[in-house]
């Protein structure tokens, strides 16, 4: 019976303890942190919902502990054997804790004492805590800038400011400088490609029985076979020959990256290879790595120096250039008359430039630039294709003008019909190549535009470029690029792209490349970030003239 109401009277501390420890570790853990005095209704909502939490819990335990006194308590109805044992029990409690020392006593006074101090002070601690300081003009900079970041948001609806140009106004300028230019672009596309191949089939026939590189079918680039133009009638149809080595050779291509230009540059090493196995069999080549130049004749030592397109074993682009200038004239003089248009090569050093007159008084420009291709990719090291020329005739830039131009044939494939990503671009560089002033060295390129619609096309749902929405997606791309100049960078589209669609065939090698930057020159420089800025300002001001204009 002692044991028992011993028992009996541990049970009710250390459930009277362990509540009170329950308590203080629920006001530790769910007790906020008040760091200012000014709350949003977020926090306080949720400093509500903990306290309703609490008292709940709170109710809870007490309802335990009281439910657990009434069982302890007598009934009415219990034997008088049943309350003569429990008085006994209490008794002997009595007894039992008659013996505990005044040490035990005031040990449990300590605990409890202890843990209300525990629990007061965590109730206080806001109060303890150092008052943070508080601008209420940087809390309104920041809410700006969300509410700046909520616009440019992918998918986010766009607030169209009221000097910027509506719809209306945006398709009165696009119907006044490109009305029919996307249907005509398409057909003179083909044409301009057709023409080129017949060219190039010529030049294959001049050059077979040589040793000079040979020549496979063109591929259409830039703005026109991407499916944009600046101008009603383009500066220029650009397209790139893939080059492959000569017989009995081979290209090594050995890359680098020249001191202050973004973009890549390589050297193209031209190598003898052993062809005697061909040779023996076919016995349309020779050997030259294992035939010595003086048993070679007369008529195979002209073809065969393909060094005459070299400066130190390296393929020289002027060099090379002016050969294909030469070959083109010479398969131009055998099909001219089955064609009722005058061709003109035009003089260049680092691209093929046609000049086409037709009857109807139309004149074409057309710009072949030579490449070579980088392995299976299809990212070639090409004659021309940079904003800057190369510091060396023997430098080939490297150029994603296949992969560009296939993203954009691909965005057009499932974009909604008379989608309006194209129209876009094509408003921006018109005002700023033709309504600004003309300047040699500008720093904002028709190719940053670009690259900011570019990035924009996969981060928006393709439903979101509708023509409908071509005021907003304007805005859009503006936005970009301003959040771009602010933040002096601009990543490359495909370089350091690991989300980039598997329809664009980009080595994994460039996937995972670092990103590059093309603003890393305004980083370095504050002067041209400065002038960058006030370019894109006069192409603004440009955009909101359009609304006036209207």
């Amino acid at each position: 019976m002692r044991l028992r109401a011993v028992g009996i009277g541990v049970d009710s501390k250390a459930m009277a303890v362990g509540s009170l420890l329950f308590l203080a570790v629920l006001v530790i853990v769910h007790h906020p942190l008040m760091v200012s005095d000014k709350q949003d209704p977020a926090t306080v909502q949720r400093a509500q919902q903990q306290e309703q939490q609490l008292a709940l819990e709170m109710t809870r335990l007490q309802l335990e502990f009281e439910q657990r006194n009434q069982e302890e308590k007598p009934g009415p109805h219990q034997s008088l054997g049943t309350n003569q044992s429990q008085r006994e029990e209490g008794a002997t409690a009595l007894r039992v804790a008659a013996k505990q020392g005044p040490n035990d006593v005031v040990w449990n006074g300590w605990s409890c004492g202890l843990l209300v101090i525990i629990l007061l002070f965590e109730l206080c601690r806001p109060s303890l805590e150092p008052e943070s300081s508080y601008d209420s003009s940087s809390e309104d900079a920041s809410s700006e800038e969300e509410e700046d970041n909520a616009e440019a948001a992918p998918g986010g609806s766009c607030t169209q400011h009221p000097d910027f140009p509506d719809r209306a106004a945006l398709e009165h300028f696009y119907e006044q400088h490109f009305q029919g230019v996307s249907e005509d672009l398409v057909s003179t596309c083909k044409f301009v490609e057709g023409l080129v191949n017949s060219l190039l089939e010529v030049c294959q026939v001049l050059t077979y029985q040589t040793f000079l590189p040979q020549l496979e079918k063109c591929i259409g680039v830039a703005s026109a076979f991407e499916g944009w133009c600046p101008h009603r009638d383009s500066e220029a149809y650009r397209v790139l020959v893939p080059l492959l080595p000569p017989k009995g050779h081979s290209f090594r291509l050995e890359m680098e990256n020249v001191e202050g230009a973004l973009e890549k540059h390589g050297h193209i090493l031209v190598e003898l290879e052993c062809v005697c196995k061909r040779e023996r069999l076919l016995g349309d080549v020779v050997c030259l790595l294992h035939h010595a130049e003086e048993d070679l004749s007369d008529n195979m030592q002209g073809p065969f120096r393909v060094h005459l397109l070299c400066t130190s074993s390296h393929l020289d682009v002027e060099k090379t250039t002016l050969w294909f200038h030469s070959l083109v004239g010479k398969a131009w003089a055998l099909v001219a008359h089955n064609y009722s248009f005058q061709l003109t090569p035009q003089p260049s050093t680092s691209s093929c430039k046609l000049s086409l007159a037709c009857e109807s008084r139309r004149a074409l420009s057309i710009e072949i630039i030579l490449g070579v291709q980088r392995g299976d990719s299809l990212v070639f090291l090409a004659s021309h294709g940079a904003e800057t020329g190369p510091p060396s005739s023997t430098v080939w830039l490297e150029t994603f003008a296949v992969q560009e131009m296939m993203f954009f044939q691909l965005v057009s494939r499932y974009a909604p019909k008379d989608s309006c990503h194209l129209k876009c671009l094509q408003i921006l560089i018109h005002l700023k190549e033709c309504r600004l002033p003309t300047l040699e060295n500008r720093i904002l390129t028709t190719y940053h535009f670009k690259t900011a619609l570019m990035h924009l096309l996969p981060l928006l749902p393709l439903s979101e470029w509708r023509p409908e929405q071509l005021a907003q997606r304007l805005q859009d791309i503006l936005l970009y690029l301003r959040r771009s100049l602010e933040e002096k960078c601009l990543y490359h589209f495909l370089i350091g792209n690991s989300t980039l669609a598997s329809h664009i065939p980009v080595p994994k090698a460039f996937r995972n490349a670092e990103p590059l930057n093309l603003f890393q020159r305004l980083a370095l420089e504050p002067a041209a970030h400065a002038q960058a800025t006030r370019e894109f300002l006069e192409v603004m001001e440009q955009v909101r003239a359009l609304q006036c204009s209207k």
